[in-house]
């Protein structure tokens, strides 16, 4: 089935560190998403997750994020499935982290009313992962980063 957003036009829409005016989320993607990552540390945090959800391998660049943004920002795990994860703490009131927001139309759509619903007031999208924020502090925002 046909997405409403396919890789061709994420690329043509998607913005590079240099395009990001956000002081937020530049330090966010420079500092959380492309971080090295400590395979040793990484195999144990996947480990620690429920063992029949989220250990596939296609979904790496998922649990990466969801990896890094605790890591980083000393977020507690709230909810966690192949699908999302919830996290909060810190700085940040509330994280959700998006597997494959794109996937399929009805995940897509789900992805879209997500980014609209007031709960959340700065979206990411990367194509293969999808993150929000909600911080009464920020404004609200959407971006589409590679």
């Amino acid at each position: 089935m046909q997405t409403i957003m396919n890789r061709l036009e994420y690329w043509i829409k998607a913005q590079t560190q240099y395009r990001v005016h956000s002081p937020f989320v530049f330090e966010m993607y420079r500092k959380v998403l492309f971080a090295h990552v400590d395979e040793e540390t990484f195999r144990v945090f996947v480990a620690q997750l429920p063992s029949d959800e989220g250990a596939d391998s296609r979904d790496r660049r998922y649990l990466e994020t969801v990896y890094k943004m605790q890591d980083y920002y000393g977020l507690q795990m709230l909810c966690f499935d192949r699908d999302e994860a919830v996290m909060e703490g810190g700085l940040l009131e509330s994280v959700k982290v998006v597997c494959r927001p794109h996937r399929y139309r009805a995940r897509e759509l789900r992805w879209m009313a997500q980014q609209g619903n007031a709960k959340y007031n700065v979206s990411i999208d990367m194509f293969d992962v999808g993150v929000l924020f909600y911080n009464p502090k920020m404004h609200r925002q959407k971006f589409i980063l590679r």
